[in-house]
């Protein structure tokens, strides 16, 4: 096309060979895949996962230091929708 007429801007639409990421592809992909971890490093995780649960209810009921209120339906988590005090900064907005 360029050659026909080299002053004319096109954009020249390329062939894509894949142009979506279907299951097929990952089913394909893993019949290739070898394991990378090791069964020492799965026993590993499995402990920490388990002290990791053991300790959940640690800082469960953490408030700052001037926050008011505080029951089970209020967002503990420190995600969006938490309220500000006058002259706090909301970092996310």
């Amino acid at each position: 096309m360029r050659q026909d007429n080299p002053d004319a801007d096109m954009e020249v639409e390329e062939y894509d060979p894949v142009p979506e990421i279907v299951r097929a592809h990952f089913e394909e992909a893993m019949k290739f895949a070898r394991r990378s971890v090791s069964d020492n490093d799965i026993r590993k995780y499995e402990m920490f996962a388990q002290t990791l649960q053991q300790s959940r209810g640690f800082g469960g009921n953490f408030r700052f230091p001037g926050s008011t209120g505080g029951g089970q339906g209020q967002n503990q988590g420190g995600g969006s929708g938490g309220q500000f005090e006058e002259g706090d900064d909301d970092l996310y907005s």
